[in-house]
């Protein structure tokens, strides 16, 4: 029998996805930084659908509280997101710091054409 529970858990992680889709669109989210977004969408929809899935994990691990590993699949999921947007804010602070020196670089140069000129 489903709870009032699981069907708001799965209505819940839908509109997450439904959202994440929605800034796709709007192109206010790139695909490239949604796909963990609507992994994790999809995670929480089979949690919720499958409730036994917690316990049956929570053997196999070993774990005593099942939804200890709820905590423990979360903290995992934020972690993948932390190290993810930090690969991409070093790979945005690299580009930037190759844009400032070719600016700079593109001044000097207009600098020595205009005391040419004159």
């Amino acid at each position: 029998m489903v709870s009032p529970f699981q069907v708001v858990a799965i209505v819940s992680s839908l509109l997450i996805i439904l959202f994440v889709i929605s800034l796709i669109r709007k192109r206010k989210l790139r695909e490239e930084y949604s796909i963990l977004w609507i992994i994790g969408g999809l995670v929480l929809i089979v949690f919720s659908i499958w409730r036994d899935l917690v316990d049956i994990i929570a053997r196999m691990a070993g774990v005593a509280y099942p939804p200890a590993v709820l905590l423990l699949i979360g903290i995992f999921f934020a972690v993948l997101m932390f190290l993810h947007f930090t690969v991409v804010i070093s790979r945005q602070e690299d580009r930037n710091k190759a844009l400032a020196q070719e600016i700079a670089l593109l001044k000097n140069r207009i600098k020595e054409l205009e005391k040419k000129s004159e």
